[in-house]
């Protein structure tokens, strides 16, 4: 019995040595345990706020790409015409503004040039306004002015003095051959 009874002391011995070296060696690890983890949550922490810097940069991409092609496009639009004036400026013609001064409101003459311009091909729309003894005729054509110009009657044309012509434009003037014809002033 006393054999056993050592045997049973150096056992409990043993089993107490046992758990306390594993209660140490648990106790040694939990310090390196929460020295890993705090090195894990940094870097997780270190990971969003990368992922955060990440995605405000993209975004601030997307926001730098999507203005440079509404510049892009005004740019576009100011050099070359937009697209939508492009297709309106194809369904209609171009304004021509003849402009007479110094003239009479009913004027035979200018009544005549209104009438030839208004059946002339490719005329479209013409109006005529006067004011302050100017009569001003606006024309719906899509060439210039100049060959609007050419396709009035030769005879007719003879009547006016051109004083300027321009791409849409043209200023006449009645020629001064029979002042009391036409009712001007030479001067």
């Amino acid at each position: 019995m006393k054999t056993q009874r050592k045997l049973i002391v150096i056992l409990v011995l043993i089993i107490t040595t046992n758990i306390f070296s594993q209660t140490r060696s648990e106790q040694r690890q939990k310090p390196k345990e929460k020295k890993v983890i705090k090195k894990v949550d940094k870097t997780n922490e270190k990971i969003n706020d990368a992922n955060e810097t990440f995605n405000n940069t993209t975004d601030s991409i997307d926001e730098t790409v999507e203005s440079t092609k509404k510049t892009v496009k005004k740019l576009k639009d100011a050099f070359f015409g937009s697209k939508k004036a492009k297709a309106k400026n194809k369904n209609s013609k171009e304004l021509i503004t003849i402009q007479i001064p110094k003239i009479d409101y009913g004027d035979k003459l200018v009544t005549k040039l209104y009438q030839k311009i208004s059946t002339l091909k490719g005329v479209k729309k013409v109006s005529k306004s006067y004011a302050d003894g100017s009569m001003r005729i606006q024309v719906d054509y899509k060439e210039n002015a100049d060959s609007l110009w050419m396709l009035v009657d030769e005879e007719l044309r003879q009547e006016f003095e051109v004083k300027e012509m321009c791409e849409k434009n043209i200023l006449l003037q009645l020629e001064a051959k029979d002042s009391n014809k036409k009712g001007i002033d030479k001067n």
